[in-house]
């Protein structure tokens, strides 16, 4: 069967096969998950203490009030308020500050670690589909090496998404000397349609960076969606809203905790948890559009 005519399975198989798969391999993803679990409790532990510091020296610091209270005057003298912001500056201790950057990048850091168990997951999907024996080590291994190609194809995406705003903003402000509100609703149209329609479909590049020796160039990740694109875009919207509706859940659920209680319980098990079946569906889903699955 050519490329072009492959199909995803049908979405009832999808969801039955994704738990059976978690089933198959459930020694291999439940460790995987124990990490997952492990690196985002420490980056979130990271992250909360860094802004903890920057929130006690910079907004919740009594000089900074004062900077404040006279921004809000009407008329203030300019020497007066030039003494206060710098009574402010002289308040906050540089130490504690650089402590905070250091703990964001140690967070921004251990967070790559949870993209290596993202490729993990997909990994070990990939091995059941294929009928190969998972290994938990070299899985972690091939997930670290991918993190970097991953995120590349982050940061491409990024510049094309600065490319797409100011390009949207430059047709804005033509449109906008015919009339006002073309001009914005152009902008609209422009960014909503765009993120509706390719948001989804973009999930699956970066499974081709997960799942594939190589970088995914753009045209090898539009011939594998083919004509299945519609296909995908419903299969990736489904798995979005579905992780939105169960997060949506959970959250409520432990409003009743004290914080931050709640938000440990939510990444150390709601996220490894639907992490995994997420990564599990997406390579089923990759599997069918490449002809590397036998459904």
């Amino acid at each position: 069967m050519a490329p072009g005519e492959l199909r995803h399975r049908p979405i009832r198989d999808l969801i039955g096969d994704t738990f059976g798969v978690v089933g198959r391999r459930f020694r291999e993803i439940a460790v995987i998950a124990i990490v997952a679990a492990a690196v985002a409790v420490v980056s979130l532990v990271a992250f909360t203490s860094a802004f903890d510091i920057i929130n006690e020296e910079i907004l919740e610091n009594p000089r900074f009030e004062e900077v404040m209270d006279l921004t809000a005057q009407e008329e203030v003298e300019s020497e007066e308020f030039e003494a206060a912001v710098e009574a402010w500056l002289e308040s906050i201790e540089g130490d504690r500050l650089v402590n905070a950057g250091l703990l964001l990048a140690a967070s921004l850091l251990i967070g790559l670690l949870g993209w290596a168990t993202t490729i993990a997951f997909s990994l070990v999907a990939l091995d059941d589909v294929e009928g190969r024996p998972s290994a938990i080590g070299p899985a972690f291994r091939t997930g670290l090496a991918r993190v970097p190609k991953a995120v590349l194809l982050g940061i491409v995406y990024l510049a094309m998404l600065v490319a797409l705003l100011i390009a949207l903003g430059i047709a804005m402000f033509v449109l906008s000397l015919m009339h006002p509100y073309l001009g914005v609703a152009f902008l609209v149209i422009g960014i909503v349609g765009t993120v509706l329609y390719f948001m989804p479909l973009v999930q699956m590049h970066f499974v081709l960076a997960y799942l594939e020796p190589g970088f995914p160039w753009f045209p090898r990740w539009w011939r594998l969606l083919a004509d299945n694109k519609a296909a995908t875009w419903g299969r990736s919207a489904l798995i979005f809203l579905a992780n939105i509706a169960v997060g949506l859940i959970l959250w409520l659920g432990l409003l009743a905790l004290p914080s931050p209680y709640g938000d440990f319980i939510s990444n150390a098990i709601a996220g490894p948890i639907l992490g995994a079946l997420s990564a599990v569906a997406y390579s089923l889903m990759y599997a069918d559009l490449s002809g590397r699955s036998a459904c």
